[in-house]
């Protein structure tokens, strides 16, 4: 994989932190498929040095359905830090990290997430812990992030990405 430039950001601050230890939800902003046609929305970046965030489910929610795409991947990358948003970069490490291109349902307004061919759904099943494929390490450089790689014939359609998460206690 190699370097990609962000179309759009759609991550939101607001929704990182809890008081309880136990999982939480975190949702992405509501990423525009039409001004990401052919590029890559960033979702999510954990910028905290040595947090462990173990990520228990990955579901996407479509807000308006797809027209004219097939192809959505939820992937796995690092930003040299931080501050890197729209026209920066992302340093691709797994486009189907955790969702693969085909698990995208396009025409109906409806939650999706990985079937088969992502790293995190088979580290899932297994009961395995691979880094990336079931958690994340916060790093102030090459802070880790999770984005969108959207296809290149949409016409139009919004979603969003949910993720569990539970912030290992102490990281």
């Amino acid at each position: 994989m190699g370097d990609v430039t962000i179309t759009a950001d759609y991550r939101r601050t607001d929704l990182r932190t809890t008081t309880l230890e136990n999982p939480f939800w975190i949702t992405s902003g509501i990423v525009s498929k039409l001004a990401c046609v052919g590029g890559y929305a960033l979702l999510f970046s954990f910028p905290k040095a040595s947090q462990l965030i173990f990520i228990h489910e990955v579901i996407g929610q479509n807000i308006a359905a797809g027209v004219g795409g097939t192809a959505i991947a939820i992937g796995s990358g690092t930003l040299a830090t931080d501050a890197v948003t729209t026209a920066g970069v992302i340093t691709e490490v797994d486009r189907d990290e955790f969702v693969a291109t085909g698990d995208y349902v396009t025409t109906v307004n409806t939650c999706w997430g990985p079937t088969a061919g992502s790293d995190w759904l088979t580290a899932q099943a297994n009961g395995t812990y691979a880094v990336v494929g079931r958690y994340l390490i916060g790093a102030a450089t090459n802070v880790p992030c999770v984005y969108a790689a959207v296809g290149a014939s949409f016409s139009a359609g919004t979603f969003r990405l949910h993720m569990l998460v539970t912030i290992l206690p102490g990281s």
